[in-house]
């Protein structure tokens, strides 16, 4: 028979110890054979006399041992016991204990029961702050976590420490040891479960299912193309078509954009971001503009990305030039571009070398009127640390590849739902433009080629067309506008639209981005209109 082992983790005065006596305690427990395994000392002490038939055997982890295979594999042989608690020191990566029962040898004798993680909630900010990783990691592996001292927080700050752990963790069971009730005497403390604050699977469910539903019932209307009478109606069935056209169409650039900024933070270090780019600024934007020739991203899929770059501190100018310019030199858009203008290769080139520079040129701006020390990152006290505990430079992955992809999929997973919520808004947004769109083919606008210029950059922001797309749109308005006022669509509207202007203020600070936006609006303005296009 397997023994069953319980993994608890915690900073030394968290509970551990106090956790895994009163774990021995239980009635369930009485008639097995226990060990427990110390790797960290503090004020309190193992009972070891509360088992009722069989004595519980203590083993303290000598210094300069470390808990191993061979070490698991001696004490069930010794030992047999039924159960074993680990109480792992506080500051030891949790993972590599953990990754010890997931080997064949370790497999074949016991299982790890549960995984706890004891929090001091009176240190826990403390410790948030100056070992992010650690903390991070230890409640990133936990299936459920213990709050202790919870009386001496207010209720804000307990609510608090609690979303921040569920952002790490959404799946842990949390429980708070409080006193609770018992024959009108509150002298009795008990692990009690918390309120997630979170979606309740009950909710979630609910949710996923309606968004099916909405889904599928938006689909069948168009794939059976049902004639609606009532104007409105007709014009709600134009607005979920372009809905659901947008967002069949952006996902799965978001995906893959979540996906390279993953592997970006996981897979390849600083010092590898370093030598790829330059200590020059201006070289680094120029290799940075050309990078999207090697990784055809839409503009959609760009911001992760981006975002994964500024955690490995690459610079400013180069990420904001990949950014605005990855869309633009996308070969995908390149050649739907000269099939959208044929006969036109002069619109391309035009394209290409004025989003090239706009780009560059914004970088280099924002890189130089940005402070050194200037936090852009949103909801990041450190944009080096990651939530998910396994961005740390430190982690050692060569060992478990398994435990390498696992920290890419969650990563990628975390990144596309934070971004995915704007993304729909900002399509739910964009849907609404096109389908009250009032200039047509036929539509009449001043030569004055400010104004028209200007138009076309306030169109290409409201309707959010994929870069890949968005030159067959632009073809339409060849009748309404001249081909110079044309570029500003073609140009600006992979760098700004309303979904990735959305995305932007989830990811960055507010400030960065007003600034951001205001900047490409000026140097794309300045630059497109001195571009004589006919």
């Amino acid at each position: 028979m397997k023994a069953n082992v319980e993994i608890v983790l915690g900073f030394l005065g968290s509970g551990k110890t106090r956790f895994i006596n009163s774990m021995l305690k239980r009635k369930e427990l009485q008639d097995e054979a226990i060990v427990v395994i110390q790797d960290e000392f503090g004020d309190c002490q193992i009972q070891n006399d509360l088992n009722n038939k069989n004595p519980i055997v203590v083993i303290n982890v000598d210094k300069n041992k470390e808990i191993d295979e061979s070490y698991i594999s001696g004490i069930i042989s010794k030992h047999a016991p039924n159960r074993i608690f680990i109480e792992i020191n506080g500051m030891k990566d949790s993972t590599k204990v953990i990754n010890i029962f997931n080997t064949k040898k370790i497999k074949s004798i016991c299982r790890i029961d549960n995984i706890i993680n004891t929090i001091d909630t009176t240190s826990f900010n403390m410790y948030f702050r100056n070992m992010k990783s650690i903390i991070s990691t230890h409640i990133f592996n936990s299936e459920t976590i213990i709050l202790n001292n919870v009386v001496k927080l207010d209720k804000k700050e307990l609510l608090s420490i609690q979303k921040e752990i569920e952002n790490i963790n959404e799946t842990a069971d949390i429980l708070k040891h409080v006193y609770i009730t018992d024959g009108g005497i509150s002298n009795k403390k008990e692990y009690v479960t918390t309120t997630r604050h979170g979606f309740s699977f009950f909710n979630t469910f609910l949710y996923s299912g309606f968004v099916l539903f909405l889904f599928i019932f938006l689909i069948t209307m168009s794939t059976l193309n049902i004639k609606i009478s009532s104007a409105y109606l007709d014009r709600f069935k134009k607005f979920y078509d372009v809905f659901i056209s947008i967002l069949i169409q952006g996902f799965p650039f978001i995906l893959i954009g979540s996906f390279v900024s993953s592997i970006i933070q996981i897979c390849i270090s600083r010092d590898t971001f370093i030598k790829l780019f330059s200590k020059n600024s201006f070289l680094s934007c120029v290799i940075a503009a050309f990078a999207g020739l090697l990784f055809p991203i839409c503009d959609c899929g760009t911001i992760p990305v981006v975002k994964g770059l500024m955690k490995k501190n690459v610079p400013i100018a180069a990420g904001i030039t990949f950014m605005l310019a990855a869309p633009i030199v996308n070969p995908i858009a390149i050649i739907a571009t000269l099939y959208a203008f044929p006969g036109m290769v002069s619109v391309v080139i035009y394209r290409l070398a004025a989003g090239i520079l706009i780009s560059v040129l914004v970088g280099l701006i924002m890189q130089f009127t940005t402070k050194n020390d200037e936090e852009i990152l949103k909801n990041n006290s450190d944009i080096d640390a990651c939530d998910c505990g396994f961005c740390d430079g430190n982690q050692d992955y060569s060992k478990n590849k398994l435990q390498k992809v696992k920290a890419i999929f969650v990563h990628a997973g975390d990144e596309f739902f934070n971004i995915g919520k704007y993304m729909i808004i900002g399509t739910f947004l964009s849907s609404i433009f096109q389908s009250m769109a009032f200039i047509g083919s036929n539509t009449y606008i001043s030569n004055d080629s400010r104004i028209s210029l200007l138009v076309m950059i306030l169109l290409s922001f409201l309707l959010s067309v994929c870069s890949t797309s968005d030159a067959f749109v632009a073809k339409g308005f060849l009748r309404a506008f001249p081909i110079s006022s044309i570029l500003g669509f073609l140009v600006v509207g992979p760098m700004l639209d309303v979904k990735n202007t959305l995305m932007l203020f989830g990811s960055f600070k507010n400030k960065f981005v007003l600034k951001l936006i205001f900047t490409i609006i000026l140097v794309s303005f300045g630059i497109l209109i001195n571009c004589k296009l006919t």
